[in-house]
């Protein structure tokens, strides 16, 4: 129990570390918001061209993806419904995020339903690697 609790918090920890290393290294691609702290988040979202969004968009779906994939790789049973599970509190992170910053609110709809999906693809992922015996 305590080893799926853990694999839970690495999978999150790794997906949210992504995310915000996503937001610093794609901040730097755009002239406009290159220079604004990214201890002044909202500034970034606010002046932020489209680009950035989408931009940001695939790197949400990538940092599910990996979550996902991270918690289904230590734990031992039910590893797509510990992935949900990590696809869930990324789900409910992000709702907590679109409360407090400005964001289009095109960028609102569209992060919400990825979550879900692409943990459980991660977690089907790592699920097919260990059934072919390519990984441990």
């Amino acid at each position: 129990m305590f080893r799926n609790i853990i694999s839970v918090i690495i999978g999150l920890l790794v997906s949210l570390a992504e995310i915000l290393y996503a937001i610093k290294w794609t901040k730097k691609w755009f002239v406009t918001i290159q220079f604004i702290p990214l201890k002044k988040l909202q500034n970034v979202f606010i002046y932020a061209p489209p680009e950035f969004f989408i931009t940001l968009f695939f790197f949400y779906i990538i940092g599910a993806l990996i979550g996902g994939g991270t918690t289904a790789f230590f734990v031992q049973n039910a590893k797509k419904a510990y992935a949900l599970l990590t696809g869930f509190i990324l789900f409910i992170i992000a709702f907590i995020h679109i409360f407090l910053y400005t964001l289009p609110l095109w960028f609102k709809i569209i992060i919400l339903p990825i979550f879900f999906p692409f943990s459980y693809l991660g977690g089907e992922f790592i699920e097919f690697l260990q059934r072919k015996k390519w990984i441990n």
